[in-house]
């Protein structure tokens, strides 16, 4: 958070849900999504005043994959927890990780590692 005198502004996520879809993009099974809202707040004494960039976070539960989400379904699956999230609303960001994600055991493994030290899964 920075605060200077009266105003200050703050990095805020707040978990909306977990949520269906047809499939998962980067590894083609069905899966469920957990989906969070980020955003920048202006606050005047602690009291949020303005929100900006409003992003919808998309993590499938499958591969551990992470997509930016339409912010027009977002703001739906607020409002309406029934919605399901299409591969066509979904936008895959690319981050650079020092871990790879084990399907198998649901955990987060070393690059260094080609099988999960858990499991014994292929990663």
């Amino acid at each position: 958070m920075f605060f200077v005198a009266f105003f200050g502004m703050n990095d805020k996520e707040e978990h909306i849900g977990a949520f269906s879809g047809e499939g998962c993009p980067s590894c083609g099974q069905l899966s469920q999504f957990a989906v969070s809202k980020t955003y920048r707040n202006l606050e005047v004494f602690f009291l949020p005043v303005y929100k900006w960039n409003v992003r919808y976070i998309a993590r499938a539960l499958c591969c551990g994959a992470v997509f930016e989400l339409d912010p027009i379904l977002g703001k739906d699956l607020e409002k309406n927890p029934y919605i399901k999230i299409r591969p066509e609303n979904l936008r895959r960001i690319e981050r650079q990780s020092p871990f790879k994600y084990c399907p198998n055991c649901r955990v987060d493994v070393p690059n260094e590692f080609a099988y999960c030290p858990y499991c014994g899964g292929k990663l």
